[in-house]
């Protein structure tokens, strides 16, 4: 169905047009009979129809007002989807179904802007208790980094977090010609099961530890964490998890990131931690 509505840049607006991309997109989510979904992103509906007969209860949220109330038209006559207008990052997906509800945990689906399509993950999978699984449209070079390990050149911190939070895996890309306006880029379609991290309590430590790793990634991790007196504690911590004091960040895997993070104790990190790597953010 073409829209009378023209893609607005300021939201990084590419509609997907494929109608066999769109069917492989919603057939990946596994949607079960009476399971809450979430999508993220709507646009002109091509991903909501599909997720609308699906057989679970649909949640849109669009953050384009005249889109919006087109779907809420579309739609009016159906009790199991609910369109939502406003901007997902505002309040969380358990918010959002338990005022409603509906059963948990939900599905979260979405051809994601490219440039909002990491924070809208990060904070996706960081709700275990209120999230499966994610389905979603990304940049493909976003999508590499996700699923990417360590000696890798796509290694770096968004791998890192998505490592401790969930199970990523890239199940197909989409061409340009999939979306209107066509983007510069390939996408690439990811599934993220969610998990709970195994030490909950240290996980923002580990997370402060590899963003200041990675956003010195040239450097050794003893220098990456502050250099000169700083060194040798973050030396001993090394030592202890087995790696020489020259390691660097793209060496360690998640789970020697959090090795070192409990083997370098409740140490304030230098300057305190960075704000967290925006690194893969753009399209």
């Amino acid at each position: 169905m073409k829209s009378p509505f023209p893609p607005r840049r300021r939201w990084g607006q590419n509609f997907l047009v494929d109608r066999s991309a769109a069917d492989r997109i919603v057939k990946a989510a596994q949607i079960a009979a009476g399971e809450s979904v979430v999508e993220i992103g709507p646009g002109d509906g091509a991903l909501t129809r599909g997720l609308a007969a699906a057989g679970g209860r649909l949640l849109a949220i669009e953050i384009d007002p005249a889109r919006a109330d087109a779907l809420a038209a579309e739609f009016s006559g159906d009790d199991g989807v609910v369109i939502e207008g406003g901007d997902a990052l505002d309040r969380t997906i358990g918010e959002r179904i338990r005022a409603r509800a509906w059963s948990l945990p939900a599905v979260v689906v979405g051809n994601l802007p490219y440039n909002a399509a990491t924070p809208i993950l990060r904070a996706a999978v960081r709700e275990d208790a209120a999230v499966s699984r994610v389905v979603a449209t990304v940049q493909r070079e976003v999508a590499r980094r996700m699923v990417a390990r360590p000696g890798s050149d796509d290694y770096g911190y968004l791998s890192l977090y998505m490592a401790i939070f969930c199970e990523a895996e890239i199940l197909f890309d989409l061409p340009p010609g999939a979306f209107r306006p066509r983007p510069n880029v390939v996408s690439s379609v990811v599934r993220l099961r969610t998990r709970r991290p195994a030490d909950p309590v240290s996980v923002e430590r580990v997370l402060a530890v590899g963003s200041r790793a990675f956003a010195a990634r040239r450097k050794t991790l003893p220098n990456a964490m502050g250099g000169g007196a700083e060194r040798a504690p973050w030396e001993a911590a090394l030592a202890a998890i087995g790696k020489a004091p020259t390691a660097r960040a793209e060496e360690l895997s998640p789970e020697e990131f959090v090795a070192l993070a409990a083997a370098a104790g409740v140490r304030p990190l230098s300057n305190g931690p960075p704000a967290p790597s925006g690194e893969g953010e753009g399209r």
